[in-house]
């Protein structure tokens, strides 16, 4: 077993001023609205802004100290990390992955640029969104290949995390889909279920409509490197695939006949 590691970074604007509420408990909750533009290269080495929106949630004391502060355009640094949970709705079994804030700093706005969307929400440009996450494999990687042909594969990757609670240390699996494309994909597609994984990646946010006309969203790890621990004796026999890395990312493809398998009720 692959020694967790869970770890999210952003830094983005504020689309909105956050409302804070409180849960029965008594439990201050406060969600940032997040929005930045990341920076890819395409397959002609050319650079490519693509937009991003993402939400980080604030509980406690981290909530209520920043609840009445932050005012819509901020910048803001979060340092998190990715939570997942399930449950149930009308027989149905649902999940959600969100980022869970665990620091945030306001930064100075001055020289930073941002763009406007149609809805008139501020963007970062050239935002951070970075993703560091260690575990190990749930299934056996589904690759497949684009029309254009174009290799991308799917992965489930399940991070144990043991963290301090009000009964002592807890021990939590956290489940994430995580995707890659081209030489990256191929390379990850000859890993099996139970295979650690190192992953470095950026956060990204799918929606799209069910066949019941429902409004579905999905939130995943966009590899840019994949890394395999050699610990443990899993690995210490047997040929495996050597670690791959690569800049790029296919922002123009999509795969209809592969859509995202969670749904967020955000």
């Amino acid at each position: 077993m692959a020694r967790g590691l869970n770890q999210v970074f952003l830094i983005g604007t504020l689309t909105a001023r956050p409302d804070m509420r409180y849960t029965q408990t008594g439990l201050a909750v406060l969600d940032l609205n997040l929005a930045g533009q990341d920076v890819l290269l395409d397959e002609a080495g050319q650079e490519k802004e693509v937009p991003w929106y993402h939400r980080v949630r604030l509980l406690g004391r981290q909530a209520e100290m920043w609840g009445d502060v932050l005012e819509k355009g901020q910048p803001i640094f979060v340092e998190g990390r990715l939570e997942y949970r399930q449950w149930e709705r009308e027989g149905e079994k649902r999940s959600e992955l969100q980022v869970r804030g665990e620091f945030i700093d306001p930064l100075e706005a001055r020289q930073r640029e941002t763009v406007e969307d149609a809805r008139g929400q501020p963007r970062l440009r050239r935002a951070l969104n970075q993703v560091i996450l260690m575990g190990n494999l749930t299934r056996d990687p589904d690759l497949r290949y684009t029309p254009q042909g174009t290799a991308v594969v799917r992965l489930g990757l399940a991070v144990n995390e043991r963290r301090r609670g009000q009964g002592g240390e807890e021990e939590r699996t956290h489940f994430i889909e995580v995707q890659a494309w081209r030489e990256l994909a191929e390379w990850a597609g000859e890993l099996r279920k139970g295979d650690g994984l190192l992953v470095i990646g950026r956060l990204v946010s799918d929606s799209w409509t069910s066949s019941s006309g429902e409004r579905r969203f999905q939130t995943r790890v966009e590899a840019l490197r994949l890394e395999r621990p050699t610990r443990g004796p899993a690995q210490a026999g047997g040929s495996r695939p050597q670690p791959v890395q690569t800049g790029g990312v296919d922002i123009d493809e999509g795969l209809e006949d592969f859509p995202p398998e969670e749904d967020l009720p955000f």
